[in-house]
């Protein structure tokens, strides 16, 4: 087909608060409520009026973990670079999504340099408009996400990133059509508890709390476990994890996360060599698959990882914050990484174009899966930050994906009853109704997501952004508050 050309206009922005039943901690902060940002864009496509949407979490201290700034400095600098990369995309001119999106992506990543934001942050900007235009595409042609890459509506230009893809397309990167399910990765946050026996104020609320809940009720196979940095400490929760998932005889796959915790990969290091060092958790060990961004983002790609330390660990690592922008994984893979996450919220063209770099490096080393995507985004609420987050993870084909905004976050209980209801009808197979709420439906530890294979970016349900809060009237102060709008 041929590519359309889009025109990007107006932007509408609403905040909801959204209030999590338990708490999570994450590196130096515990979050007990977050903003829920949604975006509205009107565009054109060839000519004819479309909108489409993006959604995601104001989370603080994860696109920017300077100490200096607090939490609700995160939130005003997120605000500012969606409303910065709205401003640019609005004067953009006529041209194929995938210029647009290159045109965004250098200009919001230089202004943000220029304004003190950082790279990954910047990330973010761009993502809300790119999101929101994809979504658009689809619903103007008619096609989902994988159809779109399939029939080039994006006009996707591999070899302007990345000269090395000559030659490759799509199609050599992806399946054929998206996986309809999908394995949900269970995180255990560093405050989790793993039994009830553990300290912790339940929620009392009829879902899963603990560790052995989720094993138990949801079938979980796949589990995310977050690392703090100090050796003694993570060293006893991972014997009570794998005591934990003995005693239930439970087979699981598993990764590690490092959360940046680490200056020196030597340091990393030492806390795998105490736990390849312990037969209580040896079957632990076999079970990770990698580690995710150990490394401290300022150092994480400032030199080549030391093979030393990487044979003493003895699995792949990954970036994740680290991937603050377009060319960074493939920096990364220069430096000895092997992986790179997938999160809408550093973008989606990014994601497809590093799915084609690890296609390719693994058929340079003739091991397939060699260099990998993983699937991370704790907590992606619904619908539309969620459904989109899904709809893509299922193109790239990546089979279990990081989840726990269920955990945190109680069903659909952010959103108005009538986005929640709608949810419900169009997509019976991903949510269910269950103690009186709606809920993500969990099966055998996996998602079915095969009705967000539908035009636009997995989004079904448009928004009510008159039950939201217009940003200028908005302060960090609500989320100190159980009043939630």
């Amino acid at each position: 087909m041929t590519v359309p050309k889009v025109k990007l206009g107006d932007i509408r922005l609403g905040i909801t608060n959204a209030f999590a039943r338990m708490p999570f901690r994450f590196g130096v902060v515990t979050m007990e409520a977050a903003a829920s940002l949604t975006l509205e864009l009107e565009m054109t496509v060839e000519g004819r009026s479309v909108v489409g949407y993006s959604s995601d979490l104001l989370a603080y201290k994860w696109f920017d973990k300077r100490p200096e700034k607090t939490p609700a400095d995160n939130v005003a600098d997120l605000l500012w670079v969606v409303q910065l990369a709205a401003g640019i995309a609005r004067d953009l001119p006529e041209a194929t999504p995938f210029e647009l999106w290159r045109q965004l992506d250098v200009a919001v990543d230089r202004a943000s340099v220029e304004g003190g934001f950082n790279r990954l942050g910047a990330s973010f900007g761009v993502s809300m408009i790119e999101r929101a235009m994809i979504d658009g595409v689809g619903k103007a042609l008619g096609l989902g996400f994988r159809a779109m890459l399939t029939k080039d509506a994006l006009g996707l230009r591999p070899t302007d990133v990345f000269p090395e893809l000559a030659g490759m397309s799509v199609d050599d990167a992806l399946p054929s059509t998206p996986f309809g399910k999908l394995d949900l990765r269970h995180t255990i946050g560093m405050v989790d508890p793993l039994t009830a026996a553990d300290p912790f104020e339940p929620a009392g609320d009829g879902l899963p709390e603990t560790l052995e809940d989720y094993l138990r009720q949801d079938g979980i196979r796949y589990l995310k476990i977050k690392v703090g940095g100090d050796l003694d400490a993570d060293i006893a929760r991972l014997e009570a994890i794998a005591g934990l998932l003995a005693s239930g005889g439970r087979t699981i796959a598993a990764t590690l996360d490092g959360n940046e915790q680490y200056k020196r990969l030597e340091n990393f290091a030492a806390l795998m060599d105490a736990v390849r060092s312990r037969p209580a958790l040896d079957a632990l060990y076999r079970a990770t698959l990698f580690v995710e961004q150990p490394l401290e983002r300022s150092v994480a790609l400032a030199d080549t990882l030391d093979e030393t330390a990487l044979e003493t660990i003895g699995l792949p690592l990954l970036i994740d914050e680290a991937d603050g922008w377009t060319s960074a994984f493939r920096e990364a893979i220069d430096l000895g990484y092997h992986g790179v996450s997938h999160k809408n919220c550093k973008g989606v063209i990014r994601s497809v174009l590093n799915a084609m770099l690890a296609a390719r490096h693994s058929r340079l080393t003739g091991r397939p899966g060699d260099y990998f995507q993983s699937a991370e985004d704790l907590t992606c609420l619904p619908t539309v930050s969620l459904q989109a987050d899904l709809a893509v993870v299922a193109a790239l084909g990546i089979g279990h994906v990081e989840r726990n905004g269920h955990h945190y976050f109680r069903g659909l209980d952010h959103l108005p009853e009538q986005e929640a209801e709608a949810a419900l009808a169009a997509h019976p197979d991903l949510y269910e109704r269950a103690g009186g709420r709606i809920q993500l439906a969990i099966r055998d530890g996996a998602l079915s997501v095969a009705s967000l294979d539908r035009p636009g970016l997995g989004s079904t349900v448009k928004p009510d952004l008159a039950q939201s809060i217009a940003p200028q009237d908005w302060s960090f102060a609500m989320l100190n508050t159980k009043t939630a709008i």
